[in-house]
């Protein structure tokens, strides 16, 4: 991603600088918008570069596998899941298997009296 980034960077600005080349000194204000408009686009290509970390947007696993279901809005991913397959499974994992519903199943019986009294 981050090579398509920095050729629409270098794209945007020489457009940009064969806009500018080609002004008169009273451009119109067609030719001013439209330099505008190619300048906004490497302002938006410089800004991305180096900020996506991949496709998932992880930084984990920035090229890990994109959640198939990121983005379907018949069965919405719950709040706080993002684009990674693999930090969204260990998610669906820790929410199937609370942290306070285990503790007592790791100690030996002998002491599982004890919590409850």
């Amino acid at each position: 991603m981050g090579d398509a980034n920095l050729r629409e960077l270098q794209s945007a600005l020489t457009t940009a600088s064969d806009l500018a080349s080609a002004l008169q000194c009273a451009p119109n204000r067609r030719d001013a918008d439209q330099l505008v408009h190619v300048l906004r686009q490497a302002l938006a290509a410089a800004g991305s570069l180096g900020a996506e970390t991949g496709p998932t947007g992880c930084a984990l696993h920035p090229h890990g596998a994109v959640d198939p279901l990121y983005g379907d809005p018949e069965d919405p991913l719950p709040p706080g899941y993002g684009k990674c397959l693999l930090c969204n499974d260990r998610r669906r994992r820790a929410d199937a298997h609370p942290l306070h519903a285990r503790p007592h199943a790791r100690l030996p019986p002998r002491w599982r009296h004890r919590l409850n009294a």
